[in-house]
């Protein structure tokens, strides 16, 4: 014990070492590997972007969803967003911008902002005249500006930390696609409105158009106030097609949001509207290539990716757009205009489409299609099935009337046989019997002058020689019950039971009950065997003492019930075991058309019942 207390403090301090080593490991490593770490995920970047219209531009929301999504998802740095919505179309005067670059300095000026993204040619050009006053080394890039303000922005003092992301040049495109679907086209429609972005994005379009003067004549509605230009929609050539640019400013000063000017006119001009911008789908244009600001968005936000990870911006080339457009057209519009969707680019976007009763109800049409069908093979296969069946119980019922036949001839023949060994048991045996029997009788009176033993022997053997005829005889009858036909089926029945029980010891009663004086033959003749198989069955398996027999008339039928009070059986055991007597009393009634039950439990006594019909059966 004194061993162990003096080595318990220095296991203490092992265990204390060791705790304290692994949570160095576990929590000082960070501190060592974690710089790397932070310097790459952990340091947040300030990021300004300009907008050059209001919030509820249809534009301005779609490309601040596009350089949202690359910030927040394709960047290691934290990025802090500023958005400023300087709606520039609106607030023109010289006055009115110096008040926003100091509202701009006074926000900015201190937050040390590491990138600055301009939105649309407004922003971009306020950059251009103001950002040395309040971001003076703050790198830019600006998005969606024209292509064809490109040595502008390459010729000004911006170049050495801005980098420019072009509108790509889709003039010819939109021109090309309208012609293509409106072939019959022999008038252009060009609107724009009357700021200066209107009139620098509405050039290049002009200028394709006025190259295609021998086949299409320009109608040139820009730089008109919003009432007159409706007026003058209502009055253009119904083999036109519009052009829509863009239309921040009227020619009376008032602002605009181009989207809810292109609704005028497309619901004023009754003929078809293109413009070039995905923006504008929805909104009355009938598609085609389309500039698309969200990925104008999305391509300046990765080029400021770029500059924040530290590349230079001189070092980064001008983006000329080319992936920033999509191809896209209004399902409604083409419906409107009966263009045949069939003649659209293979890469086209349909939208808006409105489904069809098939797009909205097709699963429960495939459903009720397949349960239909489904349906459809259960009855096929079940009338199959009947069919079958039906052909199986034809040949069923016509194996069972064969069988019935082929009963009833053996019945026949079988019955065409007992009459013959009948005769043959009367008509030869037991003549020759008696025969035998008067020479004993009459050896027998000559016997006087033997000796008393012969005479005897002599007289035996004559007893025996009735006897056996009388069993002859009685075999014959049995064979062969000639009684039926000579007294009827009620004295046959009721000689039959006496002579059992006579020879058997039985107590038989017969009650008889309303039986016809003429019952046909082969009823009578299926009843008396029925009585006969019964009896017979009884003396020799079932241990009786009393036996009933009851015949009477039931309709148009002969019922017959022999009950005995012997030891019974289970009917159900009689299919397993050997013998035929129940069978073949089945058999006689069924081809006499006839019913047999037959009941019986051990112990409980046995009762055989019969049906044999008597009216309609040959006499």
């Amino acid at each position: 014990m004194k061993h162990i207390k003096r080595h318990r403090p220095w296991c203490r301090r092992a265990v204390w070492c060791s705790a304290v080593v692994w949570t160095w490991l576990v929590l000082g490593s960070p501190f060592w590997f974690g710089p790397v770490v932070y310097a790459e995920y952990g340091q947040t970047r300030h990021v300004l972007v300009l907008y050059s219209g209001p919030l509820d531009f249809p534009a301005t929301r779609q490309a601040e969803k596009g350089i949202r999504e690359v910030f927040v998802s394709r960047t290691r740095f934290n990025i802090q967003l500023f958005s400023e919505y300087l709606d520039l179309s609106r607030f023109r005067d010289e006055g009115q911008r110096t008040a926003q670059v100091d509202l701009l300095r006074q926000r900015y000026a201190q937050d040390g902002i590491d990138l600055i993204i301009s939105v649309d040619l407004p922003a971009a050009e306020f950059l251009l005249q103001f950002a040395d006053q309040v971001f003076a080394q703050t790198p830019i890039v600006m998005c969606s500006i024209p292509r064809s303000q490109s040595d502008r922005f390459t010729a000004d003092a911006l170049k050495s930390r801005a980098v420019v992301v072009f509108e790509p040049n889709i003039a010819e495109e939109l021109v090309a696609t309208a012609l293509t679907l409106r072939p019959a086209s022999r008038h252009a429609v060009l609107i724009a409105g009357d700021y200066d972005n209107d009139r620098i994005r509405v050039a290049q379009l002009r200028k394709v158009l006025s190259l295609r003067g021998k086949q299409l004549e320009l109608i040139d509605l820009t730089g008109l106030a919003v009432e007159h230009l409706v007026e003058r929609l209502r009055r253009l050539p119904t083999d036109a097609v519009i052009f829509f640019s863009t239309f921040f400013v009227d020619a009376a000063g008032r602002s605009f949001v181009p989207r809810d000017v292109l609704r005028l006119v497309a619901d004023n001009a009754d003929i078809p509207v293109f413009g070039p911008y995905e923006s504008y789908m929805g909104a009355g244009i009938v598609g085609g290539r389309l500039i698309s600001l969200m990925r104008q968005g999305q391509r300046a936000a990765e080029l400021g990716s770029r500059i924040l990870n530290g590349a230079d911006p001189t070092d980064i080339p001008f983006d000329e757009g080319r992936d920033t457009c999509v191809t896209a057209f209004d399902w409604r519009q083409l419906q409107r205009w009966q263009i045949d969707h069939r003649n659209l680019p293979a890469e086209a976007n349909l939208l808006y489409r409105e489904p069809t009763l098939w797009d909205l109800y097709k699963y429960y049409f495939l459903g009720t299609f397949l349960l239909v069908a489904l349906q459809s093979v259960l009855i096929v296969a079940l009338m199959v099935n009947l069919r079958q069946r039906k052909k199986a119980q034809m040949a069923l019922r016509d194996s069972q009337q064969d069988l019935e036949v082929l009963a009833g001839r053996l019945i026949s023949s079988q019955e065409e046989e007992l009459r013959r060994l009948s005769r043959e048991f009367h008509d030869d045996i037991a003549q020759r019997l008696a025969a035998v029997s008067i020479a004993a009788g009459t050896l027998e009176k000559q016997s006087g002058k033997l000796a008393p033993q012969v005479s005897q022997k002599i007289e035996h053997i004559k007893d025996e020689l009735i006897c056996l005829s009388e069993d002859v005889h009685s075999i014959s009858r049995e064979l062969h019950p000639a009684i039926l036909k000579d007294l009827g089926l009620e004295r046959a029945v009721r000689s039959l039971c006496m002579t059992v029980s006579d020879r058997e010891n039985l107590n038989i009663e017969f009650h008889p009950e309303a039986i016809p004086e003429t019952v046909p033959k082969e009823a009578a003749l299926c009843v008396y065997r029925i009585v006969q198989e019964s009896l017979r069955n009884i003396a020799k398996h079932a241990r009786a003492h009393n036996v009933e027999v009851s015949l009477r008339r039931c309709g148009a039928a002969l019922c017959l019930e022999v009950t005995d009070d012997g030891v019974g059986f289970a009917p159900k055991s009689v299919r397993h075991t050997p013998g035929i007597g129940l069978a073949s009393m089945r058999e006689r009634v069924q081809f006499a058309k006839g019913e047999f039950t037959i009941r019986s439990e051990p112990g409980k006594g046995t009762s055989v019942a019969v049906a044999v019909p008597i009216e309609g059966s040959a006499s």
